[in-house]
Protein backbone atom coordinates (compact mmCIF):
# COMPACT_ATOMS: atom_id res chain seq x y z
CA UNK A 1 0.00 0.00 0.00
CA UNK A 2 1.83 3.19 -0.72
CA UNK A 3 1.86 6.08 1.40
CA UNK A 4 -0.58 8.62 -0.57
CA UNK A 5 -3.01 5.64 0.38
CA UNK A 6 -2.12 5.32 3.62
CA UNK A 7 -2.62 8.92 3.89
CA UNK A 8 -5.78 8.97 3.18
CA UNK A 9 -7.08 5.64 5.22
CA UNK A 10 -5.74 7.42 8.52
CA UNK A 11 -7.26 11.33 7.36
CA UNK A 12 -10.26 11.71 9.76
CA UNK A 13 -13.89 13.01 8.47
CA UNK A 14 -13.77 16.70 9.23
CA UNK A 15 -16.77 17.79 11.16
CA UNK A 16 -18.27 20.86 10.01
CA UNK A 17 -21.97 22.09 11.40
CA UNK A 18 -21.84 25.08 8.61
CA UNK A 19 -19.90 26.45 5.35
CA UNK A 20 -16.41 28.51 5.95
CA UNK A 21 -16.95 32.58 4.70
CA UNK A 22 -20.31 33.75 3.30
CA UNK A 23 -20.90 31.91 0.31
CA UNK A 24 -24.28 33.07 -1.05
CA UNK A 25 -25.92 29.54 -0.59
CA UNK A 26 -27.43 27.77 1.90
CA UNK A 27 -27.74 23.14 2.37
CA UNK A 28 -31.50 21.87 3.02
CA UNK A 29 -31.05 18.55 4.16
CA UNK A 30 -33.20 15.74 5.13
CA UNK A 31 -32.93 13.04 8.11
CA UNK A 32 -34.51 9.61 8.22
CA UNK A 33 -35.77 8.72 4.85
CA UNK A 34 -36.41 7.64 2.00
CA UNK A 35 -40.31 7.56 2.93
CA UNK A 36 -43.40 8.41 0.89
CA UNK A 37 -42.76 12.12 1.84
CA UNK A 38 -39.25 11.74 0.05
CA UNK A 39 -40.69 12.51 -3.41
CA UNK A 40 -42.41 15.24 -3.04
CA UNK A 41 -39.55 17.44 -1.05
CA UNK A 42 -37.59 16.65 -4.10
CA UNK A 43 -40.39 17.89 -6.09
CA UNK A 44 -40.21 21.24 -4.87
CA UNK A 45 -36.42 21.43 -4.71
CA UNK A 46 -36.64 20.51 -8.53
CA UNK A 47 -39.37 22.78 -9.35
CA UNK A 48 -37.12 25.78 -8.59
CA UNK A 49 -33.44 24.06 -10.29
CA UNK A 50 -32.26 23.22 -6.55
CA UNK A 51 -31.40 19.80 -5.09
CA UNK A 52 -31.10 18.88 -1.42
CA UNK A 53 -29.02 16.39 1.06
CA UNK A 54 -31.07 13.53 1.91
CA UNK A 55 -29.36 12.00 4.92
CA UNK A 56 -30.62 8.27 4.83
CA UNK A 57 -31.34 5.88 7.26
CA UNK A 58 -29.90 2.18 5.67
CA UNK A 59 -33.27 0.30 6.87
CA UNK A 60 -35.36 2.58 5.21
CA UNK A 61 -32.95 2.22 2.20
CA UNK A 62 -33.77 -1.79 2.81
CA UNK A 63 -37.40 -1.04 2.30
CA UNK A 64 -37.40 1.88 -0.20
CA UNK A 65 -34.23 1.73 -2.47
CA UNK A 66 -36.11 2.67 -5.86
CA UNK A 67 -36.82 6.22 -3.89
CA UNK A 68 -32.76 6.31 -3.28
CA UNK A 69 -32.18 5.76 -7.05
CA UNK A 70 -34.81 8.71 -7.74
CA UNK A 71 -33.03 10.55 -5.73
CA UNK A 72 -29.60 10.21 -6.82
CA UNK A 73 -30.58 10.05 -10.88
CA UNK A 74 -32.33 13.94 -9.89
CA UNK A 75 -28.97 15.04 -8.68
CA UNK A 76 -29.94 14.83 -5.25
CA UNK A 77 -26.88 14.32 -2.51
CA UNK A 78 -26.82 11.18 -0.37
CA UNK A 79 -25.21 11.00 2.85
CA UNK A 80 -25.14 8.14 5.49
CA UNK A 81 -27.30 8.86 8.59
CA UNK A 82 -26.70 5.29 9.72
CA UNK A 83 -28.91 1.91 9.78
CA UNK A 84 -30.76 2.03 13.15
CA UNK A 85 -31.38 5.97 14.31
CA UNK A 86 -29.37 4.98 17.64
CA UNK A 87 -27.84 7.25 19.92
CA UNK A 88 -24.22 7.00 19.18
CA UNK A 89 -23.83 9.01 22.09
CA UNK A 90 -24.92 5.01 23.67
CA UNK A 91 -22.92 3.25 21.33
CA UNK A 92 -19.45 1.56 21.08
CA UNK A 93 -17.30 2.91 18.03
CA UNK A 94 -17.20 -0.62 16.67
CA UNK A 95 -21.47 -1.02 16.73
CA UNK A 96 -21.08 2.96 15.00
CA UNK A 97 -18.37 1.89 12.62
CA UNK A 98 -20.80 -1.42 11.50
CA UNK A 99 -23.99 0.72 11.16
CA UNK A 100 -21.67 3.25 9.05
CA UNK A 101 -20.61 0.27 6.90
CA UNK A 102 -24.09 -1.40 6.34
CA UNK A 103 -25.90 1.71 5.17
CA UNK A 104 -23.20 2.86 2.90
CA UNK A 105 -23.66 -0.94 1.37
CA UNK A 106 -26.96 -0.48 1.05
CA UNK A 107 -26.61 2.96 -0.24
CA UNK A 108 -23.80 1.82 -3.04
CA UNK A 109 -26.15 -1.33 -4.33
CA UNK A 110 -29.04 1.08 -4.73
CA UNK A 111 -27.30 3.78 -6.39
CA UNK A 112 -23.96 2.64 -7.45
CA UNK A 113 -21.92 5.17 -5.23
CA UNK A 114 -20.94 5.05 -1.66
CA UNK A 115 -21.67 8.26 0.36
CA UNK A 116 -18.57 11.00 0.99
CA UNK A 117 -21.14 12.37 3.93
CA UNK A 118 -22.36 11.16 7.16
CA UNK A 119 -24.96 12.74 9.43
CA UNK A 120 -24.86 11.09 12.83
CA UNK A 121 -28.56 10.60 14.63
CA UNK A 122 -29.14 13.12 16.82
CA UNK A 123 -26.15 15.26 15.56
CA UNK A 124 -24.77 12.68 18.64
CA UNK A 125 -20.91 12.25 19.12
CA UNK A 126 -19.38 13.52 15.60
CA UNK A 127 -16.06 13.10 16.77
CA UNK A 128 -16.77 9.25 17.39
CA UNK A 129 -18.58 8.91 14.91
CA UNK A 130 -15.59 10.45 12.32
CA UNK A 131 -12.95 8.01 13.84
CA UNK A 132 -15.41 5.24 13.16
CA UNK A 133 -15.81 6.22 9.53
CA UNK A 134 -12.08 6.78 8.90
CA UNK A 135 -10.92 4.47 6.14
CA UNK A 136 -15.02 3.71 4.75
CA UNK A 137 -15.32 6.52 2.19
CA UNK A 138 -16.47 9.63 4.21
CA UNK A 139 -15.11 12.52 4.24
CA UNK A 140 -17.63 14.62 5.97
CA UNK A 141 -19.34 14.56 9.32
CA UNK A 142 -21.96 16.88 8.78
CA UNK A 143 -24.14 18.68 11.66
CA UNK A 144 -26.63 21.40 11.15
CA UNK A 145 -26.62 25.35 11.68
CA UNK A 146 -30.04 25.44 11.83
CA UNK A 147 -32.52 22.84 13.82
CA UNK A 148 -36.38 23.79 12.87
CA UNK A 149 -37.38 20.32 14.86
CA UNK A 150 -39.92 19.71 12.09
CA UNK A 151 -39.92 15.98 13.42
CA UNK A 152 -42.41 17.58 16.50
CA UNK A 153 -44.43 19.88 14.59
CA UNK A 154 -47.54 20.10 12.16
CA UNK A 155 -46.96 23.79 11.77
CA UNK A 156 -45.47 24.15 8.02
CA UNK A 157 -45.48 27.97 9.36
CA UNK A 158 -43.80 27.35 11.95
CA UNK A 159 -40.94 25.49 10.13
CA UNK A 160 -40.85 28.16 7.85
CA UNK A 161 -40.77 30.85 10.40
CA UNK A 162 -37.92 29.28 12.33
CA UNK A 163 -35.64 29.12 9.25
CA UNK A 164 -36.08 32.50 7.93
CA UNK A 165 -35.83 34.08 11.13
CA UNK A 166 -32.51 32.78 11.43
CA UNK A 167 -31.12 32.05 7.82
CA UNK A 168 -27.78 32.73 6.76
CA UNK A 169 -25.15 32.76 4.16
CA UNK A 170 -23.54 29.30 4.57
CA UNK A 171 -26.36 27.71 7.07
CA UNK A 172 -27.08 24.22 6.98
CA UNK A 173 -30.54 23.38 7.77
CA UNK A 174 -31.65 20.37 9.56
CA UNK A 175 -35.24 18.86 8.18
CA UNK A 176 -36.87 15.15 8.38
CA UNK A 177 -38.52 13.31 5.11
CA UNK A 178 -39.05 10.52 7.11
CA UNK A 179 -40.16 8.73 10.57
CA UNK A 180 -37.49 7.21 12.38
CA UNK A 181 -37.33 4.35 14.75
CA UNK A 182 -38.94 4.73 18.01
CA UNK A 183 -40.32 8.18 16.66
CA UNK A 184 -41.47 10.42 20.02
CA UNK A 185 -43.18 13.27 17.72
CA UNK A 186 -45.61 13.61 14.63
CA UNK A 187 -46.48 10.67 12.42
CA UNK A 188 -46.39 12.48 9.57
CA UNK A 189 -44.34 14.94 7.54
CA UNK A 190 -46.57 16.70 5.57
CA UNK A 191 -45.78 19.77 7.19
CA UNK A 192 -42.18 19.17 5.86
CA UNK A 193 -43.23 18.84 2.29
CA UNK A 194 -45.74 22.16 2.52
CA UNK A 195 -42.76 23.96 4.60
CA UNK A 196 -40.11 23.21 1.90
CA UNK A 197 -42.52 24.26 -0.94
CA UNK A 198 -42.68 27.47 0.65
CA UNK A 199 -39.15 28.00 1.82
CA UNK A 200 -37.36 27.20 -1.25
CA UNK A 201 -38.68 30.37 -3.31
CA UNK A 202 -38.66 32.09 0.00
CA UNK A 203 -34.84 31.66 0.13
CA UNK A 204 -34.41 32.43 -3.67
CA UNK A 205 -35.78 35.75 -3.20
CA UNK A 206 -33.09 36.47 -0.27
CA UNK A 207 -30.43 35.19 -2.47
CA UNK A 208 -30.19 32.28 -0.47
CA UNK A 209 -29.62 29.53 -3.64
CA UNK A 210 -30.53 25.88 -1.67
CA UNK A 211 -27.38 23.88 -2.74
CA UNK A 212 -26.43 20.58 -1.39
CA UNK A 213 -23.95 20.21 1.60
CA UNK A 214 -20.97 19.54 -1.04
CA UNK A 215 -21.40 22.20 -3.38
CA UNK A 216 -21.91 24.19 0.03
CA UNK A 217 -18.52 23.44 1.51
CA UNK A 218 -16.89 24.36 -2.30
Amino acid sequence: MTAPIVARLLRLPRVVKRAAGRPPAIALTFDDGPSPWTAPIAAALEQHGCRGTFFVLGSAVEQHPEALAALAAAGHELGNHLWTHADPERQSRAAIGAEISRTADAIEAATGARPRLVRPPYCGAPHAVARAARGGGASVVVLRSIDPADWSTGSADEIVEHVLSRAQPGDIVCLHDGIAPRNTGTDSRAATVAAVTQLVPALLERDLRPVTVSELLA
